[in-house]
């Protein structure tokens, strides 16, 4: 697999829509992440009680399930050249129970591989990467379902995925160097490659069921 395609063909989709994807992300990091490294720093500078931080992650997790499908949708929405704005991230609670559900339970299953060892964690969220985008294109797909479909279109695609999310990774110390600035450009950079990825692991796997 091309990984230095699929980011050159996410540069190029987003010549048009940068400043619409990094509203998006602003969005979605004041809804889910801000609130709870607030919280956490808070927390750590004052010795506030910990149920204030257990509010932050409940708030996240109620949050993270409907915004994702909302993300995932906004940059299909790119990817076919729509006008585009950050509105589209309410659509994803008005499929509130399916999102919620499905991000509860890879939640689960990826902690509890965690716990055994680091590197079952990392293979499980792998495999359950491209769940919402089965979920956007599916409307009827139940959670588990696409649990199971995320995980049979991974099979023998993770190291692939790996590489990919790895490519960003000095990008993603600029971002950190940079007090967070650098994660406007690679946000929406990682998020156009990685459906970039979902088409191409798509596309492979309608070309072998042809025969």
């Amino acid at each position: 697999m091309y990984i230095e395609k699929i980011k050159e063909d996410a540069k190029q989709m987003l010549q048009e829509y940068w400043v619409q994807a990094v509203i998006v992300t602003i969005v979605v990091w004041l809804l889910t992440d801000a609130f709870t490294q607030q919280r956490a720093a808070e927390i750590s500078k004052h010795g506030m009680e910990v149920k204030g931080m257990n509010l932050a992650n409940l708030i996240s997790l109620i949050l993270s399930g409907p915004l994702a499908l909302g993300v995932a949708k906004f940059y299909m929405n790119v990817e076919a050249g729509y006008t585009v704005s950050a509105t589209i991230l309410g659509e994803g609670f008005s499929d509130f129970r399916r999102t919620f559900i499905f991000h509860l339970i890879s939640t689960l299953f990826i902690v509890l591989w965690a716990i055994l060892l680091v590197v079952p964690g990392i293979i499980a969220a792998i495999r359950y990467s491209m769940g919402y985008y089965i979920m956007a294109e599916n409307h009827e797909i139940e959670p588990m379902e696409a649990l199971r479909q995320s995980s049979a279109l991974m099979e023998g695609n993770k190291m692939d995925f790996f590489r990919l999310v790895m490519s960003f990774f000095g990008w993603f110390l600029l971002s950190i160097v940079t007090m967070g600035i650098g994660f406007l450009y690679l946000v929406p950079y990682f998020q156009m490659s990685k459906l970039n990825f979902y088409r191409s692991i798509q596309y492979e796997r309608e070309q072998i069921q042809k025969g």
